[in-house]
Parts: C-alpha cells; sequence; structure tokens
C-alpha cells in the first residue's frame, strides 16, 4: 500500500507537525503573558491616573493656602510699617513739644543747688 518513500515523507511530516504543535503552544502562552502584562498595566494607569487627579487637587489647595499666607504675611509687613510710622511720628512729636513746649515734657525742672562751705 505505502511504499517506502511515502513513509518517510509521512515521518518527516509528522515531525514538522510536532514541532509546528510546539511552536504553536508557545505563541499562545506568549499571547497569554501579554494579555495578562495588558491587564497589568491597565490597573497601573488605572491608579496612576487617579494619584494624578489627587495630587492636582492637592496642588490647588496648597496653591490657595500658599496665596492666604502670603496675603496675611502683607498684612503683617503693613501693620509693622504703620507702627514703625506711628513710632517715628511720636518720637518728632515728642522732640518738638519737649523743645517748644510749656514745661518741657521730658526734661527735669532744674532744682537751685548751693555749694557751702565747711570748716
Amino acid at each position: 500500500m505505502f511504499n517506502n518513500d511515502s513513509k518517510v515523507q509521512i515521518a518527516v511530516l509528522q515531525e514538522r507537525f510536532k514541532a509546528h504543535e510546539q511552536i504553536i503552544e508557545k505563541v499562545d502562552t506568549a499571547i497569554q503573558k501579554l494579555s495578562e502584562t495588558n491587564q497589568n498595566i491597565c490597573k497601573m494607569l488605572a491608579v496612576h491616573d487617579e494619584r494624578l487627579i489627587q495630587c492636582t487637587k492637592e496642588d490647588g489647595q496648597l496653591s490657595k493656602q500658599v496665596k492666604d499666607i502670603g496675603i496675611e504675611l502683607e498684612s503683617l509687613n503693613k501693620f509693622r510699617w504703620y507702627i514703625g510710622g506711628a513710632l517715628a511720628l511720636s518720637t518728632i512729636l515728642l522732640g518738638v513739644i519737649n523743645a517748644f513746649g510749656p514745661g518741657k515734657l521730658l526734661t527735669p525742672t532744674p532744682t537751685s543747688a548751693t555749694i557751702e562751705r565747711t570748716k
């Protein structure tokens, strides 16, 4: 029925078929691993997107807090200049009142002193 050439050809084809089956199994395994990796990457991207959204919200809050602190510092700086100006003005006014005013406000009134000789 089959001659030797046919049997050899069938054996060669069977070996090639087994080799192709092994290659197909390896390709299937690689596809499964790629699919798992793709799912893991999708999960990681979702987590990173959520983190980015959260960081953006926190950045907005921090920016608002920094602006509020800047406004408070500006008002404290103005207050400091107001106090400095008031102190400078009061010093000048006290000097003028003391120099020209009645009774010389900050200078004590002189008392007469006498020197006596003792023997």
